[in-house]
């Protein structure tokens, strides 16, 4: 591609009787355009700034809305109108049929330009002349690719974490990210990412890491486990570790995975996958943001520019399903790894938000049936808000009762609270409880919500308590749950035994771990099946004086019905 660097500066020095020719001409043109790159690279970034959504039009059909985005050398890249296209007719989604193994790809844009407007040019090779291009046209490229970036700064997160790959394959990603700055003895969060993009059995896996100048729950080793039945399937996860430093300051805090700890399940088969990762972060006494601003404004611009490389833009994760000899769209995930320029306009409305105390608030619909739903963590509290308006009618009388349509809020299914406050005139003011407390002219009505737990859908009710000549009334509403109690109703009582086989030479000893999920009461009971030697209360197993396989089981002292057991293998000394 043509006009990816932009050093070095020279632009023409006119004076009377100059002869300019083509390169004088181009060169005037690199100049403006070299200038107007590099600030777009550095002082914005490089992502998209407005614009370039991706819907699925049909089963095979996208359409890409118009916008504007900057690529990784500041490049401006316009969508001027919507395009529609068919997912066979991009480039590299031949790729993707020649892998059976893909059940996804991803959706990019890049900066293109193209010579135009044949015109005849006495220049040309030829006799008789020729022809040349009087023009270049600025566009765009749209492809697929199963490829993911390259590099991992690929908007300004990267700036102040640091993201890194633990395992991929089988359909499986797990990443886990770490501030790349903590002041000492504060707290850094550790951010597990999990991607389960081609598994239709539910995935597990856990591993050890060892912390230096870190801790956890007081200890500088730490598990990471995850089980995919505790929660909803979504295909993609997030769950954190609160982390504490150890007061050092000035040094490298660290996380190393224990070499051979790392376990994958996938459905009830356990996998031999191996996996590595080593994360850091710098422990300081100064501020993080200060930390950030300083490590910046050191980079040198080359650096700069590595980091960022040749980057595309990913606008969309399509996610795909095969029938037979066919293709179709299962589902799209717009702008997979984030890549937005935020521009002044868009930080100033923020900024006027937080000023507001605005930062907190979740978006809302305009129009009754528009939504906007908070994501919390994964541990957290789902909360959907939007508003909803019931004709009252010419002079309603006291007593009279109305009802809204039936309100999906968007939680699903389970138990959800609702609350309900009246708008009022100047739609500044929101009034909760008895309407009569306040001596503003506000509609005396009562509020009232019947949530549907099985649809996930909720009836508003209004009754009129005094006449009044308002013919439409305005009710903002919030949905609250709680996930936690999504998670206990999946959630299932279990117990299991550290580790899941033994091999032990006969009279040999070991101690046994019972862990229990989901139980208030972790007490169990152990016990050895025909003879296979003897174990104590606390778990320490000696193995008989006969070789052979015995198993082991452990129940809860509450519900024997909860149990699990492991099979011990006893072997004869040298055999």
């Amino acid at each position: 591609m043509k006009n990816t660097t932009y050093f070095p500066f020279e632009r023409n020095n006119y004076f009377y009787g100059k002869l300019l020719s083509v390169d004088d001409f181009r060169l005037e043109q690199k100049y403006g355009n070299d200038k107007r790159r590099m600030l777009n690279r550095f002082l914005h970034g490089t992502g998209v700034v407005t614009g370039m959504n991706v819907v699925g039009v049909d089963d095979t059909t996208i359409l890409v809305e118009s916008g504007l985005a900057l690529d990784s050398t500041g490049r401006e890249i316009v969508i001027d109108e919507p395009v529609v296209r068919g997912l066979t007719m991009l480039d590299g989604f031949s790729d993707y049929e020649e892998d059976r193994n893909t059940n996804y790809l991803y959706l990019c844009v890049a900066y293109e330009e193209n010579e135009t407007e044949q015109v005849h040019s006495i220049s040309s090779s030829g006799n008789q002349g020729g022809t040349d291009f009087n023009k270049i046209r600025e566009g765009y490229r749209l492809f697929l690719t199963r490829s993911e970036p390259e590099a991992e700064i690929l908007s300004s997160r990267g700036l102040f974490e640091e993201t890194q790959t633990v395992y991929w394959g089988r359909g499986i990603r797990i990443r886990q990210t770490l501030p790349r700055f903590a002041r000492g003895r504060d707290k850094a969060e550790l951010r597990i990412e999990v991607e389960n993009m081609g598994q239709q059995d539910n995935i597990a896996f856990s591993y050890e890491l060892d912390l230096a100048c870190l801790s956890y729950e007081g200890r500088t080793q730490m598990t990471v486990s995850f089980d995919e039945i505790l929660f909803d399937k979504a295909g993609r996860y997030t769950f954190t570790y609160e982390l504490e430093t150890l007061g050092v300051t000035d040094t490298r805090g660290t996380l190393s995975m224990v070499p051979d700890s790392f376990r994958l399940r996938v459905g009830k088969n356990q996998l031999e996958e191996k996996a590595d990762v080593k994360s850091s972060l710098y422990i300081s006494g100064r501020d993080p943001k200060e930390e950030v601003r300083r490590w910046y404004y050191e980079k040198g611009m080359d650096q700069t520019l590595k980091d960022a490389g040749s980057q595309d833009l990913y606008l969309a994760k399509i996610t795909l399903l095969r029938a037979g000899d066919s293709v179709v769209i299962d589902r799209i995930e717009k702008m997979p790894f984030g890549q937005y320029v935020s521009g002044g306009y868009l930080e100033d409305a923020l900024e006027r938000m937080l000023e507001r105390g605005g930062s907190e608030q979740t978006a809302s619909g305009e129009a009754s049936e528009k939504r906007g739903a908070s994501r919390a963590d994964s541990y957290g509290i789902h909360i959907a808000q939007g508003i909803e308006e019931i004709e009252l009618g010419t002079g309603s009388p006291k007593g009279k009762k109305l009802f809204s349509r039936e309100i999906s809020h968007g939680l699903g299914m389970g138990n959800t609270a609702v609350i309900l406050s009246l708008e009022g005139e100047d739609s500044k003011d929101a009034y909760f409880g008895a309407p009569g407390i306040f001596p503003e002219d506000v509609p005396k009505v009562e509020l009232a919500a019947r949530t549907d737990a099985q649809k996930g859908t909720f009836v508003i009710g209004v009754q009129v308590l005094a006449a009044t000549p308002k013919e439409r009334l305005r009710i903002h509403w919030t949905a609250v749950k709680d996930r936690r109690e999504l998670l206990e109703e999946k959630k299932e009582r279990r117990i299991f035994i550290r580790p899941g086989v033994l091999n032990l030479n006969t009279r040999e000893s070991y101690y046994l771990e019972a862990v229990c999920s989901n139980m208030a009461d972790t007490e169990v009971l152990w016990q050895v099946k025909d003879g296979g030697g003897t174990i104590d209360a606390n778990g320490m197993y000696t193995a008989p004086n006969t070789a052979g396989v015995y198993e082991v089981t452990a129940s809860s002292a509450a519900d024997p019905e909860i149990k699990a057991s492991i099979f011990v293998i006893v072997r004869e000394k040298g055999v």
